[in-house]
């Protein structure tokens, strides 16, 4: 039977060889940007506390910034290996092992986006493997550290503050695209504006692979803030259909149905700790 890609997140995944190879090669790259003074953004998308100040070296996972501690469930357990836990839980390493192994085949001919993803882990580690990376962000200061990063590790990695509802790229100007717990942040028409703005900018048939919150009860929504509505939720495939498919440009690349395992690993400290998850999903465009 074929693995299902479009599913909710399973730590139970990381039994897997393939999960393990890359999860241990992005806990070797921390450690390495860490040694050379360089630090992506935490799954939270923030810098160091002080970052702007002279930063500090070592950073291991018993520093005293732990990003978004009180939504990790109580059950909560750390990789083995994991350097900065901290900073980048086991929640982050999932999502990138996932929409790798499951998306695109990747090469140093590739030309990707990355929506959202401006001094992440996933934007470096893809630069890291020595595909061209574009990657947006709207905060000039993710900008201008992603192309400190690149500058010292002599990448192809190029970052832009550009909004994703009017992407200043040409058309087909990338194979696939790639948007790392974004999506869920972003209003349903502005989901949409950026979807469409993203399937242009991409290849016919390429590919774009996205994370997001899953049954989160209240999301943070740009400009907004927690908000309970129907239209910005995502609980259930009637809400991945009408959010992800509803412009026409892409269709489903997998199962065509989304799988949920049942499990939640995070709770929301405001709403009672309601449990959610997170996603992946995988979409052809079509265009």
């Amino acid at each position: 039977m074929k693995e299902n890609i479009n599913k909710t997140m399973d730590r139970d995944d990381f039994n897997k060889p393939e999960f393990k190879i890359i999860s241990k090669e992005l806990n070797n790259l921390v450690k390495h940007m860490y040694r050379k003074g360089l630090y992506m953004t935490s799954w939270y998308g923030t810098l160091p506390l002080n970052q702007r100040k002279q930063y500090f070296y070592p950073y291991f996972k018993n520093n005293n910034e732990i990003v978004g501690q009180n939504n990790r469930g109580h059950k909560y357990r750390s990789l083995e290996f994991a350097f900065d836990d901290a900073r980048l839980p086991w929640y982050l390493f999932w999502e990138i092992s996932q929409v790798l192994l499951y998306g695109p085949k990747l090469n140093s001919k590739c030309r990707i986006l990355d929506a959202g993803g401006t001094s992440s882990l996933c934007s470096c580690y893809l630069a890291s493997l020595g595909v061209e990376v574009h990657s947006i962000d709207i905060n000039p200061e993710l900008v201008a550290n992603a192309n400190k990063i690149s500058k010292v590790m002599n990448w192809n990695l190029h970052s832009y503050q550009m909004d994703m509802r009017k992407l200043d790229f040409n058309n087909d100007f990338f194979d696939h695209s790639f948007s790392i717990c974004v999506f869920e942040h972003l209003h349903y028409e502005l989901k949409q504006q950026a979807l469409k703005e993203i399937s242009r900018c991409t290849k016919k048939d390429g590919i774009l692979a996205i994370t997001f919150d899953y049954k989160n009860p209240a999301p943070e929504i740009a400009f907004i803030g927690p908000d309970t509505s129907l239209q910005n939720r995502l609980s259930d495939f009637n809400d991945i259909s009408r959010c992800f498919l509803n412009t026409n440009n892409f269709e489903l690349y997998g199962n065509k149905t989304y799988y949920d395992n049942n499990k939640s690993y995070l709770v929301h400290p405001k709403f009672d700790n309601a449990p959610y998850t997170f996603g992946s999903i995988f979409l052809k465009n079509i265009k």
